[in-house]
């Protein structure tokens, strides 16, 4: 056999070879085929190919060096979503081995042109007797045949996707030993399709065959697009125990039989209960796929099943975008807004208790939304990236974040008010220089009263109105424990910074010269006519997501800080009865429950405990040399560490140094403006410091193990966003 034909042979031949060379989902429909089931015809793309392919475009080195950038158990969900990109992106740009190409295309030509295929991973670990793995790798249908190649690409690399890297123990994935078949078959279309188990998938029961039936393609069914109708056959006589409308079902008497005595034939050529995929009824049924029903695996991670459940098609992300956009946001605006507008009054015991206990729902309530309903949103930012790399194939796989921009996010109306006040400071030198001085103070300025006492020193009422303004508007917020609008110390140190620099140009900066304008034309031009509405769609989508995602952020920090300055009224309440020792530093938000029993009743108030800050630990005597993380934002920059680790220390920030956090939230990305470069614990190319900085033109590297722990302010750091390096001390290549 020369090496052209053992990388793709025809279906009906597949049995002859071992999993290891088609995959198990091959294997077995090429089984069903040898004994007489109607299967689709088609063929296989062996794992000799995937190899071809992989070792032409140098992709075991790209993967190993992916997953090697830090230990896989300590990266953030994102950092895998970002690598898996990555790699599908190498997969996407790589080019064919001349042979492997020849042989697809020589096996098309057995199809009239215009016919449609699906084109399905069959990887060594997928439908075998101990586990199934069904729906970790891709499967695409309705393909044209101009396209089977590219697709060809998109399953393999779905073998590295964040959902199989998730699962990389036990799907034994390594970059040099690794390889994926690929079933190629014309699509069958029939009036019904549906799924049967021969045993119950959920108690391993075998007295009955459970059958789901639905109208048109199976996809229907798998993707949840309808509501199937389901049956239980009897196993021994094949009779309905329960199921559909009777004689209206989409499934008559006959069909129910037939479908019966097949699925008990697969389950013996099987010699393990049966998980069927199939199409047409009667003398039409084709089996699509056939495997053992098992889990997805003995082992369970709820945390990882969390996630992989994070996974809303186009028609979920748009009922979700509807939701979010006209419902959700609006409603918490409003919340928000009551509470700010209640703040302040005097309270009684009992009033005070009842607002404890309303906000305190309050945040509980929006909390849930936040994980049921806010987090999976922002898989819309990740699918419409997937879906620009698919039709773009753009070297830099993260171009599409430059179509994300948008004014309308809370934070540029920020970042717009900070920056006027910025501007007044340019050209008011004394104003500048009076508070750079109070920024220096060691006791806290306090954000009520401030502008008031501010008049004696006859600064400029123009600025005062625009300073309590801002201070209304902007500062209503809770971060790192602390409300904003308690101490202005921060405000000022960075104002100051921020007059230090230029003003901005008045046509604003978008990171590499992207025009975001004349990116978005080149995006729907790349669709075409047929697909333009539906890229448009997409844009929507990861536009909307970005910018609510941000906003949830800011919002729910405007409520915590609600909840936070009630808790510590009831804390002095407690304290002045002798009933609270002393009020903590930090407060754990969730203690609101714990207050307002205290408040109702009597006796010690005994609060949580907070959990040692990590980032707060010194690196000690050690010395790092080159730190690995994610490559965030491109280009190098050389300067000194200031590493953010509260809220004070961000007020000591000066223009151009090398920011290092742990992480930072929305309501705190306006410093990011004064970086010469961006250096973060966390990881995930969708963290905000990163979609700011690549706006900015500032080079970031995010994912960075213990940052705040193994940096240090003052260390000469170089940052290259480009390669995800971070090296402290001088370096030792010259930047361009």
């Amino acid at each position: 056999m020369d090496s052209r034909s053992s990388q793709v042979i025809p279906l009906a031949g597949a049995f002859r070879l071992s999993v290891a060379d088609v995959g198990a989902k091959a294997r077995n429909l090429s089984l069903c085929l040898k004994e007489g089931f109607t299967v689709p015809d088609g063929f296989v793309v062996t794992t000799e190919g995937y190899r071809q392919f992989a070792a032409r475009n140098r992709l075991p080195q790209i993967i190993d060096m992916e997953l090697l950038r830090k230990p896989f158990e300590d990266m953030r969900w994102e950092e895998v979503w970002d690598i898996a990109l990555r790699i599908r992106s190498a997969f996407l740009k790589g080019s064919m081995p001349g042979g492997l190409e020849e042989a697809v295309r020589r096996e098309l030509l057995r199809w009239p042109s215009g016919t449609r295929f699906a084109i399905r991973s069959s990887s060594l670990a997928e439908d075998g007797s101990q586990s199934s793995y069904a729906g970790i790798h891709e499967s695409y249908l309705d393909v044209s045949q101009e396209e089977v190649l590219r697709h060809l690409c998109l399953v393999w690399a779905s073998l590295w996707s964040d959902r199989s890297l998730l699962y990389r123990k036990e799907l034994k994935l390594e970059p040099d030993r690794s390889a994926m078949a690929v079933l190629v078959q014309p699509v069958i279309r029939e009036p019904v399709s549906g799924l049967t188990f021969t045993a119950d998938p959920a108690t391993g029961k075998t007295d009955e065959v459970l059958v789901e039936v639905v109208e048109g393609t199976l996809d229907r069914l798998v993707d949840n697009v309808v509501e199937p109708q389901r049956y239980r056959l009897d196993r021994v006589t094949g009779k309905m125990v329960t199921g559909g409308p009777g004689s209206n079902g989409l499934l008559g008497e006959n069909d129910r039989m037939v479908l019966w005595q097949k699925a008990l034939a697969l389950e013996g050529l099987l010699e393990v209960p049966a998980d069927i995929e199939w199409t047409g009824t009667g003398e039409r049924f084709t089996v699509l796929q056939v495997r053992p029903v098992t889990g997805i695996g003995k082992e369970t991670d709820p945390e990882r099943d969390w996630y992989l459940s994070l996974t809303p098609g186009r028609r979920k992300l748009l009922e979700l975008t509807d939701r979010v956009e006209h419902q959700l946001i609006p409603a918490l605006k409003d919340e928000v807004r009551r509470f700010e507008r209640e703040a302040g009054a005097p309270w009684s015991r009992e009033e005070l208790a009842g607002r404890l206990k309303t906000l305190g729902d309050s945040y509980r309530k929006w909390k849930k939304i936040y994980w049921d309903e806010f987090i999976p949103f922002a898989h819309g930012i990740r699918n419409f990236g997937t879906y620009y790399n698919d039709l773009m194939g753009p070297e830099d796989p993260y171009e599409f974040m430059y179509l994300l921009r948008s004014d309308d996010l809370l934070a540029r109306s920020r970042d717009r008010q900070m920056e006027g006040l910025a501007g007044m400071l340019r050209e008011d030198p004394a104003l500048r220089e009076l508070l750079e001085e109070w920024s220096r103070q060691e006791e806290p300025v306090d954000g009520s009263s401030w502008p008031d006492q501010a008049r004696k020193f006859r600064i400029p009422e123009e600025f005062l109105q625009s300073l309590r303004e801002f201070i209304a508007t902007q500062l209503n917020l809770y971060y790192d424990n602390t409300g904003l609008a308690d101490d202005l110390r921060m405000l000022f140190g960075i104002l100051v910074s921020m007059a230090g620099k230029p003003g901005p140009s008045s046509s604003g900066v978008v990171g590499q010269d992207q025009d975001t304008e004349a990116l978005e034309r080149l995006y729907l031009e790349a669709a075409g006519p047929g697909r333009r509405q539906e890229a448009a769609g997409w844009l929507r989508i990861g536009r909307l997501s970005w910018r609510l995602r941000d906003d949830d952020n800011i919002l729910l920090g405007r409520l915590e800080h609600q909840l936070m300055q009630t808790m510590r009224e009831a804390m002095k309440d407690l304290h002045r009865e002798n009933r609270l020792e002393s009020i903590p530093e930090r407060i754990v938000l969730e203690d609101w429950e714990i207050l307002l029993a205290s408040l109702q009743g009597e006796g010690p108030v005994m609060l949580s405990t907070p959990p040692e800050n990590p980032s707060g630990k010194d690196r000690g005597t050690l010395q790092v040399r080159q730190l690995v993380g994610q490559p965030s934002s491109p280009g190098t920059a050389t300067g000194r560490a200031r590493v953010l680790r509260s809220l004070d220390e961000f007020r000591k920030v000066v223009a151009g140094e090398v920011l290092v956090f742990d992480a930072i939230q929305p309501q705190m990305t306006f410093v990011i403006s004064l970086a010469g470069a961006i250096v973060e614990r966390r990881g995930g190319m969708l963290v905000h410091s990163s979609i700011i900085a690549r706006e900015l033109g500032i080079p970031a590297v995010n994912g960075v193990s213990r940052a705040t722990e193994l940096i240090r302010t003052g260390d000469l750091v170089t940052v290259n966003g480009d390669l995800g390096l971070v090296i402290v001390g001088e370096p030792e290549f010259e930047l361009e």
